[in-house]
């Protein structure tokens, strides 16, 4: 037998090794920044953040919410962040100088999607029908970028109704304003993401459709980066990639625990509001499935930009499917 004393330096030696293993591990995590909406958007991220996704794959993740689409480009180009989740038609605003701010040198690309439109077209309570919404207002993030163009469209296809002449638009922007707006009754129609839209209803206001069934198939929010960082961190966009679609798998294949991960991370939420918010994520206007990019429904955001008399080039131009095709390749 060991003698006591070499045993508890064998015992000491292997604590120490263990403690800079754990060390070392920990140093060589990468540390990504990331910057996205609020609500049930986020919950693949949040997936991967609690079940270790992220950390597997050497990454050290934060998210922080931002108020708009104008202050998340803007920090995505000044380097304060490294990946956004954001519609993918702010994406094509901010290169086509649309957005709120003109960003030269902008080279924010969608490399993955996030989800299909996953918004309800909320009203406010005395408004029981589109065609009541003539000569009010409908909140937006703004005019020519984001959810707009898509809530026009949705608006024509049921009153004929033209923006800016049949009803006003009010530029206000994220879900977080939007719901503000409408509580405060400054617009009585907006699209509203989950959780806030079922938390609308709860407290009186009236869910008119769901954005994706009304408008068919569309690429709502999607996994950006710009170029020039993409290039110059490969290994860690793969890693994402990677991480992000184990976090998609796992939510189709966890309802209960997807649910207590949603209930963790949203104040007050109780279990069947969010087992909806489940439903709805996996249903047709949910997430994008592995996240790949819905090229079916970026030809629809293309289409109702140029509708809207906005610009839109070809999907290349705002798109960079490489790096998910050679992460899912290893």
């Amino acid at each position: 037998m060991m003698p006591f004393a070499s045993r508890l330096i064998a015992s000491w030696a292997t604590a120490c090794v263990a403690l800079v293993m754990a060390s070392t591990a920990a140093i060589a995590q990468v540390e990504v920044r990331m910057i996205g909406f609020g609500g049930a958007n986020n919950l693949v991220v949040w997936i991967a953040l609690d079940k270790g996704l992220f950390a597997k794959e050497g990454l050290k993740v934060t998210l922080d919410r931002t108020p708009g689409s104008r202050e998340q480009m803007r920090n995505m180009m000044e380097g304060k962040y490294h990946f956004a989740t954001t519609a993918f038609d702010n994406i094509i605003a901010y290169t086509e100088g649309q957005g709120r701010d003109n960003l030269p040198g902008f080279d924010v690309v969608s490399i993955m999607g996030a989800h299909n439109g996953f918004n309800s077209v909320v009203v406010a309570p005395d408004i029981k029908t589109y065609a009541d919404i003539r000569g009010k207002a409908l909140a937006v993030d703004s005019p020519k970028s984001g959810y707009a163009t898509m809530m026009y469209e949705i608006i024509h296809r049921k009153t004929g109704m033209v923006q800016g002449k049949d009803y006003e638009i009010l530029q206000v922007g994220g879900t977080g304003a939007r719901v503000k707006a409408l509580k405060e009754g400054k617009a009585v129609i907006a699209a509203i993401s989950s959780p806030d839209d079922q938390q609308l209803k709860a407290a009186g206001f009236r869910i008119l459709g769901d954005a994706a069934i009304e408008i068919g198939s569309y690429q709502g929010s999607t996994y950006a980066v710009r170029r020039s960082w993409a290039k110059a961190n490969e290994a860690t966009v793969l890693a994402l990639v990677r991480a992000t679609v184990a976090s998609t798998e796992w939510l189709v294949a966890n309802r209960a625990g997807t649910v207590e991960v949603l209930r963790a991370r949203v104040k007050g939420l109780d279990e069947p509001t969010a087992n909806i918010i489940y439903d709805g994520l996996v249903g047709p206007g949910g997430m994008n499935r592995r996240g790949e990019l819905n090229m079916k429904g970026i030809d629809t955001v293309l289409a109702l930009r140029r509708q809207a008399g906005n610009k839109a080039a070809e999907p290349a131009k705002y798109i960079d499917t490489s790096y998910y095709a050679k992460a899912m390749k290893k």
